[in-house]
């Protein structure tokens, strides 16, 4: 892979080491204040509404969307945490669009004093 996410807490700090060691780059994720599991499901809650999310007829993808409507309140939500940070990836990144990103600001129209 290009690159590996790993949240840098507990089990993550040693996992870290071992995939550089064997020559695997990772980039250490520590989320800050405003920014946990809850709040990164809500803001790619648009790219599943828009369509953008392919899920393909498998028993893992089963499972993954079993976890995604039971979270926050399931057992588990690794899947749902890390679903959500690839998709977050994917936007900054440019890989994953919506139709919203490119509406035009509203434009002033005014009078406008160059000097």
């Amino acid at each position: 892979p290009e690159s590996v996410i790993v949240e840098a807490k507990a089990s993550g700090l040693p996992l870290i080491q071992e995939l550089r060691q064997i020559g695997i780059p990772v980039i250490n994720f520590t989320p800050s204040k405003g920014n946990d599991k809850l709040s990164r499901v809500h803001a790619v809650a648009p790219v599943f509404e828009s369509g953008a999310v392919w899920v393909p007829k498998e028993r893992w993808a089963e499972e993954m969307i079993e976890e995604c409507a039971m979270f926050p309140h399931g057992e588990h939500d690794d899947l749902v945490d890390s679903m959500s940070q690839a998709l977050l990836r994917f936007r900054k990144g440019n890989f994953v669009s919506l139709h919203d990103d490119y509406k035009d600001e509203p434009t002033d129209h005014g009078q406008t004093e160059y000097y």
